[in-house]
Order: structure tokens, then C-alpha cells, then sequence
């Protein structure tokens, strides 16, 4: 079975990791010593913070079967930080110094990774969008390319926009809710 995680937020929940901050390139221009100082306190509140069960159940999958696809909107790096190979559509920032290495606001995604993500969300058997809200564009609307080829599932606490795409929705903990696919 060729599973593709989409990975939001809601997977960091458990382990206390605080929204990044909210920046644009124009706002980042204009106040750079701001943002810097924004983006190192939070990275210092990050690295305090622990992978929880959810994270090691997707390591698992990953170990148990090589073909588990993992692709997060994330910047915090938990999932990699488990032991989980990751493509981060939007950039992280967890590096010191410079721009903080995310997407922000009106940037592209970068065409490499897209290109990647397409590929995976066009072959795999079962997408599981995992605590996403389902609402950041573009990337909300890249795991529909698997829609009617595909089985979609959605684990959240909520509803999203969309819920009404998926197959089968499980509403509850990310982090308690992964473990049914450790199952035989």
C-alpha cells in the first residue's frame, strides 16, 4: 500500500508547538530585526518542544513500509527530529540567521518540490490529511489531485473544507487516532 501523509499543525498540537510567526516578504523587508526576533524566540520555544506519538507512529509506518510518503506544511521540524523522511512544502525555520527558510504569503512554492509532491500524490494508494486545516492555498488543494484514484481520509479534531472530499473522516487527537494504521 503506497500511503502519502498531508501534515498540518494539528500533528504539533500534542507536543505544545506554538503558530510560527506570521510574515509576508514586504512586512519581513520592512521590519527584518523584528521578524529575525520573532522567528528566534520562536524556534527557542520549538526546540523545547518533543515529538509526541504521533510523530513516532509515522516513523514506523515509514520503517515498516518504504514506500509511506510523508509531506508537511509544518515548520517546526518534529517530524524530522522522529526520524521521519519529509518534504516541508513550505519551508522551515529552524535555521539561525538571514530570512527564515519558509514560504510566506504570495511566494511560489518551490517548482522541485511541487513537481515531487505531484508524483506522490499521483500514485499513492491512500492520502491521509492529518490535522490540516485544509485552508492554505495552494497547497489545500493539491491532495484533491488524488480524488477518484485514491482513497482520502481526513483525521482532524474538525471539520474542514475538505471533509466533504474525503472518503472517511475520523474526528479526534491526530497523535491517538494514527495508531489504527500500525494495525495489520
Amino acid at each position: 500500500m503506497k500511503l502519502l501523509f498531508w501534515v498540518g499543525a494539528g500533528l504539533s498540537q500534542a507536543s505544545g508547538v506554538p503558530a510560527p510567526p506570521a510574515y509576508d516578504r514586504g512586512r519581513f523587508l520592512l521590519n527584518q530585526e523584528q521578524c529575525l526576533r520573532e522567528f528566534s524566540d520562536w524556534r527557542q520555544q520549538v526546540l523545547a518542544c518533543r515529538p509526541n506519538r504521533g510523530h513516532e507512529v509515522l516513523r514506523e509506518l515509514q520503517l515498516r513500509h518504504p514506500e509511506t510518503r510523508i509531506v508537511t506544511t509544518n515548520q517546526d521540524q518534529l517530524l524530522q527530529r522522529a526520524g521521519c523522511e519529509v518534504i516541508e512544502l513550505h519551508g522551515h525555520g529552524m535555521a539561525e540567521g538571514g530570512r527564515p527558510g519558509v514560504v510566506w504569503v504570495g511566494e511560489d512554492l518551490d517548482a522541485e518540490l511541487l513537481e515531487q509532491v505531484f508524483s506522490w500524490v499521483e500514485s499513492c494508494d491512500t492520502l491521509v490529511l492529518l490535522g490540516t486545516s485544509s485552508t492554505v492555498q495552494p497547497a489545500c488543494e493539491i491532495p484533491l489531485r488524488a480524488r477518484g484514484r485514491a482513497r482520502l481520509i481526513e483525521i482532524n479534531l474538525r471539520e474542514t473544507p475538505l471533509s466533504a472530499q474525503c472518503d472517511e473522516c475520523l474526528r479526534g487527537p491526530a497523535e491517538e487516532l494514527l495508531e489504527r494504521f500500525l494495525s495489520p
